[in-house]
């Protein structure tokens, strides 16, 4: 007589109340007795296994692939010892061994604890997939745009060449570079130059065949790989590209630019590279002859290009373009490096502060009119600044306290630190005279040459108000964030003898005009007209 109050091993056998039991607590469940063997739609669906089969058949079971690894799998035997292939599996699959006859209360906790695991494995495994693709997108595409990178040019490049060569399949390369791109980012910021960035990532993605892959390659160059297409075919879709990228205006907002783009072309069939590096260094030849050449155009690559067709006016004007891009390119990649063994040391904190006086210097650079060089120049200077700061003497600036006599004088020193570091890069000319000044005051009691009012370079008196100002605005370790008010009335005071007056009542209007402080507007009215009252010439 069978005891309703256990499970036994009777239980197991087809048309027996093992599944009686089991469905009203997990309806999904499956039960595996011997002899029958389940389709891969029931392993699919099933969301608990539960097995009574031979050892060896279950062997043949954890082999079949649809099989979900997150699914319980519990093994129910008269034996007395654990089977020898859970050592196998056991790193695979959500095993469990229960020994019968057992009670059903037993059991029946045993199957509602199978099913909270299987509801938190598939809720983990869908996680780590989702995961995965999130940084499997992270590793091949690029943040801005969202075309692939780079790196996951150089992987696909391999490849795609390889399987055209042993097909003997054509395959061409297009490298695009946008035309004053740099300087168009200058005059019209950041927010706009990454606008243009994206639409001409969209205007690639849509004007270039469904079988072709777009990538940036770098800054504001881009990169077509046209699988099947030889050197005829490929002109013509470059052409198509081309008009995409430059006959409609790029506008956002209130700013709108017509933009053009310089190619370049290799083929793989018609150029035979020898490498994917060799591939790309030849569009890269050939897009410099483009730029040479005068820009919004295609060039094939040609290795007779350079010496043939270029005269010597035309020679010096694609060798001054091309050590231009690689001297921008340096020059970037240097500030970056410096910045991010900064940001290493001094924590986010920094990049906060470098970032907030940079957009500081671009709102006061566009009030004043400057150019675009001018104010890329503040601003490599001031990330430099900030970052070689924070690297030599991060102990210093970030005490909870006043510094000592001793410790200012360490500080004092720090901008002939600057200029023998920056020394070590030629092409920082322009921002060593910042950084060398940027201690001086305006009253002429400043170091490190005590240099005073129009004597101290523009640059330097820029990045003394605005690196003050953004200090003023943000938590010290020593003191708190001032107030607005506050803020305004360190301003007035300083004006004259730290600052440019000039430069305070400018920031005064930038302040107004951007609503970078939470101020009354009668205060900064009223700091405006004393400003004025101390210094009558700068009246309008």
């Amino acid at each position: 007589m069978t005891d309703n109050r256990y499970l036994t091993t009777s239980d197991f056998s087809p048309g027996h109340r093992l599944k009686e039991i089991v469905h009203p607590l997990c309806p999904s469940a499956l039960c595996i007795s011997q002899g029958v063997i389940p389709s891969a739609e029931e392993l699919r669906k099933a969301t608990l296994i539960l097995i009574t089969d031979p050892e060896d058949e279950i062997q043949m079971l954890f082999e079949h692939s649809s099989l979900p690894p997150s699914t319980p799998i519990l093994f129910l035997s008269s034996g007395t010892s654990l089977p020898s292939f859970f050592r196998n599996y056991r790193d695979t699959f959500l095993l469990d061994y229960m020994f019968v006859p057992a009670p059903l209360d037993v059991f029946h906790h045993r199957i509602a604890f199978l099913s909270q695991v299987q509801r938190i494995s598939v809720e983990h495994h869908a996680n780590y997939t989702t995961l995965n693709r999130q940084l499997d997108a992270l590793s091949t595409r690029d943040g801005l745009t969202g075309l692939f990178n780079r790196r996951h040019l150089t992987a696909s490049l391999m490849k795609v060449m390889e399987n055209a060569k042993k097909n003997g399949k054509d395959l061409s390369l297009l490298l695009l570079n946008i035309d004053f791109f740099n300087t168009v980012n200058k005059i019209s910021g950041q927010k706009y130059g990454d606008f243009i960035l994206n639409e001409m990532a969209a205007r690639l993605t849509t004007s270039s065949r469904n079988i072709d892959s777009c990538y940036r390659f770098s800054g504001e160059d881009f990169v077509v790989l046209m699988p099947g297409a030889g050197l005829d075919e490929a002109i013509t879709f470059t052409e198509k590209i081309r008009k995409a990228c430059s006959e409609k205006p790029f506008t956002h907002g209130p700013k709108t630019h017509k933009i053009t783009v310089s190619m370049g072309l290799a083929c793989l069939q018609t150029h035979n590279p020898a490498s994917h590096d060799d591939f790309i260094n030849m569009a890269e030849t050939a897009l410099f002859l483009a730029k040479a050449k005068g820009r919004n155009r295609l060039q094939v690559f040609n290795p007779l290009s350079c010496s043939e067709q270029l005269t010597p006016r035309k020679s010096m004007a694609f060798l001054k373009d091309s050590l231009q891009r690689i001297m921008e390119r340096t020059r970037s990649s240097a500030i970056a490096s410096v910045q991010l063994l900064a940001k290493n040391v001094a924590g986010p904190d920094h990049q906060v502060h470098a970032a907030t006086v940079t957009h500081y210097i671009t709102l006061l650079g566009q009030q004043l009119g400057l150019q675009g060089q001018h104010i890329e120049t503040f601003h490599n200077a001031i990330t430099l600044c900030n970052s070689f700061r924070s690297l030599l003497h991060n102990d210093l600036i970030s005490k909870p306290e006043q510094l000592s006599y001793k410790e200012r004088k360490i500080i004092d020193d720090l901008p002939f630190k600057l200029t023998e570091l920056t020394t070590l890069f030629d092409y920082f000319a322009n921002e060593r005279e910042v950084l060398l000044c940027q201690g001086e005051r305006y009253d002429g009691t400043g170091h490190p040459r005590g240099l005073k009012g129009d004597e101290i370079p523009l640059g330097a008196r820029i990045f003394s108000l605005v690196d003050a100002v953004a200090a003023m605005n943000a938590e010290r370790p020593y003191r708190r964030k001032l107030t607005a008010e506050e803020i305004i009335l360190e301003l007035k005071k300083g004006a004259g003898k730290q600052f440019d007056p000039f430069l305070v009542a400018q920031v005064f209007t930038v302040i107004e005009k951007n609503r970078l402080l939470n101020l009354d507007q009668h205060i900064l009215e009223q700091a405006r007209m004393d400003l004025f009252n101390t210094f009558p010439q700068l009246q309008p």
